[in-house]
């Protein structure tokens, strides 16, 4: 959330990570109230993020969950959804800090909120040569605006750190779990218009399995064990025009609520005076980076689990078992868990530290997907879906909030390099989840999730152990 594209110098970006002591005038200068006002300001600004994201990914995220259902003709959804993911990889590389740069943070994203519109729109008339094209530019857009918000987010954090006298990793953390807390509470208002809107049309024409014992871990390519009766024309219209609706109010808030940099009293680095040319070589460079080697696996997770619940959970286990009405109702449950645990985990975190709340998050996840490779699948038993979607939704709360925040942590003197990374990485696992989804069976995707997990906890507490042993050498006295 860069700021106003007019003004050049509140625009650059890289190494955006705030010269604080220069920023203010001197924080410690300031009077109470100028300080409770600078905290306003940021705080207006945090909520007005979070607002746009929920109205934003209100939509999308329930047009993506629906994609497998709706659109699985050919294979059409999961198609889409895997371009979104390749362009994302290439958009990560190339276009973030250079997007930043030249445009700031709020035009940056309030461009690519325009990208997540068209996409939305094509499933008016989902075709190959409507959903894949958009499919790019929304892959395009994506990278520079969760890069900008991770930047914006981390920028505020360490402001608002400094004006209140707390520790700058804390405030981030507490910011990021406020910001996922309402961002993650989409899931929750847009399942709930797919399942309001398509609950009358699914009862008429009534849904139906062929085989249910082909669903959940025992669904495989051509086993044919499930047929969906599509919804008609009109009520996709309805659908798409609500969720337009909600993209373009999203949009409203960037464009009027955002204030610049200027004005919130931020700066960046003299790194801001590097060209285009220069930023897209440390983003690329940051990949050496010990730490970023080692957070990859975990990063990577991130896409694979989110790929997993979006696609395969919800065409293999809900609609296959309950019918695609219910992908709605059960995918509610895994918002509202979401939304609570990324609030909850961002507060925890500050009592029990960062490392029970990954081991947490990965407790449940290796449960859940026990549970999904054991379970039998069966209407008497249903209600395990709902139990799978609240576990997976609070496992996934910590993924979000916390590898963001780690990232801002670990990488605070290079934060776009590392956050064009980290979309990067957890692109590429979308892009493979999303390639093999139509091609393997959910048992094997699931002991592929555990490996990817394992991997994952391996990486980031081997960085853990890195950290503690170089504040141990910061303080050993020579």
């Amino acid at each position: 959330m860069k700021l106003e594209s007019t003004e050049n110098n509140d625009s650059a970006i890289e190494n955006s990570t705030l010269e604080i002591d220069n920023d203010l005038n001197d924080v410690s200068k300031m009077t109470k109230d100028e300080r409770k006002k600078a905290k306003r300001l940021i705080m207006k600004n945090l909520i007005v993020v979070g607002l746009s994201w929920v109205f934003l990914f209100t939509a999308y995220s329930s047009i993506a969950n629906l994609q497998s259902s709706l659109n699985s003709e050919k294979g059409l959804g999961t198609v889409s959804l895997s371009t979104i993911y390749v362009t994302l990889v290439l958009s990560c590389i190339f276009l973030p800090t250079i997007l930043m740069k030249k445009l700031g943070i709020k035009w940056t994203i309030f461009i690519s909120q325009l990208a997540y519109i068209l996409y939305i729109a094509a499933n008016v008339f989902p075709k190959y040569y409507t959903l894949v094209p958009t499919a790019i530019i929304l892959g395009l857009g994506a990278a520079p605006l969760w890069t900008a918000k991770c930047t914006f987010l981390t920028d505020l954090g360490t402001l608002y750190a400094k004006l209140s006298g707390e520790t700058a990793e804390i405030v981030i953390n507490r910011f990021f779990g406020i910001f996922f807390a309402m961002f993650q509470s989409g899931n929750i208002w847009g399942n709930i218009i797919s399942s309001t809107v398509l609950k009358p049309i699914v009862d008429e024409n009534s849904t139906f399995v062929s085989n249910i014992t082909f669903c959940g871990v025992n669904d495989c390519p051509g086993s044919g064990s499930v047929e969906i009766k599509k919804p008609q024309k009109s009520t996709v219209y309805l659908l798409c025009g609500i969720y337009i609706g909600c993209a373009l109010f999203a949009a409203f808030l960037i464009f009027t609520f955002i204030n610049s940099y200027r004005k919130l009293g931020l700066k960046h680095s003299k790194e801001e005076q590097k060209t285009p040319v220069e930023l897209l070589v440390n983003t690329l460079r940051h990949i050496k980076n010990k730490n970023q080697i080692l957070i990859i696996p975990l990063t990577l997770w991130s896409g694979f689990e989110q790929a997993y619940i979006s696609a395969d959970f919800t065409k293999s286990f809900i609609s296959c078992v309950k019918g695609v009405d219910f992908v709605g109702y059960i995918m509610i449950c895994y918002g509202v868990s979401d939304t609570l645990g990324s609030y909850g985990f961002g507060y925890v975190i500050k009592y029990i530290g960062r490392i029970p709340c990954f081991l947490i998050a990965a407790a449940m996840n290796y449960a859940t997907i026990l549970l999904m490779i054991f379970w039998k699948p069966s209407l008497e038993t249903s209600y395990v879906l709902f139990i799978i979607a609240i576990m997976w939704g609070l496992s996934d709360a910590v993924w979000q909030t916390q590898i963001n925040a780690f990232y801002g942590v670990v990488f605070r003197s290079s934060e776009e390099a590392a956050f064009s990374n980290y979309r990067l990485w957890e692109s590429l696992g979308f892009v493979i989840a999303y390639a093999y989804s139509n091609y393997l069976c959910i048992s094997t995707k699931l002991y592929l999730l555990l490996f990817y997990l394992t991997c994952g906890i391996i990486g980031y507490g081997t960085i853990e152990i890195r950290l503690k042993s170089q504040k141990k050498a910061q303080i050993t006295p020579f």
